[in-house]
């Protein structure tokens, strides 16, 4: 926020700082709870609603028209419901809508999802989107050689009845709660978390889960995350300081599919502080 030409941030943890220089400001609780007030009337209008797909597809009917919003460029473009039962099959209506939904993809189609509201009469849900086009489509003269899938609050693949992890992160950034879940997550959910952001490329909501610390350079080469399994330490847990061994399976551009046992490190100062990621012991 701007205050007499000076910038501040005002962050998830309710801490402000400046920032031009490292500075953090102590506030009193009475500007603290006013601060709050107005991040939340923002929110209100920046974040769409988390209404169960069960409830979505009933208003957003096949056939239906809706404005998807881009989250983090406030792009927008137009797009009809095909199809879809598990989730919303959807196409751009014109080719000036292809083109814009390709450029919030920086001008290439892909399977990266992305945190989106889509508007259908007034009301704007929080939802996710990928990029690519697949499968049939039946709009003439659009650009957009098939279909693309909308994932909405309970929503699931056309393969498995569970949701996407992926499309679950968008979703809760797309409604304002990501902040809030990460800060509840204990550590192995954290990490889960922390992972499906590798996968998508989500390098702000990696860094919410961690203290701040430089990620590893090796993380950048990672193209996808196939799966992942979390390593039961033997010995007890803390209650302030767990390190959790975690099998990786991901996939590399130049090296392809690598398989390695990662080491997570989670700090917390007392026991009502959330947990943070403090370092990752990267070994194969």
């Amino acid at each position: 926020m701007t205050v007499n030409q000076r910038t501040f941030l005002f962050d998830h943890d309710g801490l402000l700082f400046d920032k031009e220089k490292p500075h953090q400001y102590i506030v009193s609780k009475e500007m603290k709870l006013r601060l709050e007030e107005l991040v939340s009337s923002v929110e209100k209008v920046h974040y769409g609603q988390a209404v169960p797909w069960e409830q979505v597809k009933k208003s957003f009917a096949r056939m239906d028209y809706g404005t998807v919003i881009d989250l983090e460029t406030g792009e927008r473009f137009e797009v009809q419901r095909r199809a879809g039962s598990r989730h919303a099959d959807v196409q751009p209506l014109t080719r000036e809508d292809t083109r814009i939904m390709k450029h919030i993809y920086q001008g290439k189609w892909s399977w990266k999802r992305r945190a989106i509201l889509v508007e259908v009469d007034g009301l704007y849900y929080a939802a996710s989107m990928h990029g690519m086009p697949h499968g049939a489509g039946a709009i003439k003269d659009n650009d957009f050689p098939g279909h693309f899938c909308i994932h909405f609050f309970g929503s699931s693949t056309h393969r498995r009845r569970e949701p996407d992890p992926s499309h679950s992160l968008m979703i809760l950034k797309a409604s304002g709660a990501l902040a809030s879940t990460i800060s509840g997550a204990p550590p192995e959910e954290l990490i889960e978390y922390f992972l499906t952001a590798l996968h998508e490329h989500d390098e702000h909501t990696m860094r919410m889960a961690t203290d701040g610390f430089t990620l590893p350079q090796k993380l950048q080469s990672i193209a996808s995350v196939k799966n992942s399994e979390v390593v039961i330490p033997s010995d007890e847990r803390g209650p302030f300081l767990v390190e959790v061994p975690v099998h990786i399976d991901y996939f590399t551009k130049n090296d392809g599919n690598q398989r390695e046992r990662w080491t997570f490190t989670l700090r917390r100062f007392s026991p009502w502080e959330r947990w943070r990621i403090t370092s990752i012991d990267l070994k194969e």
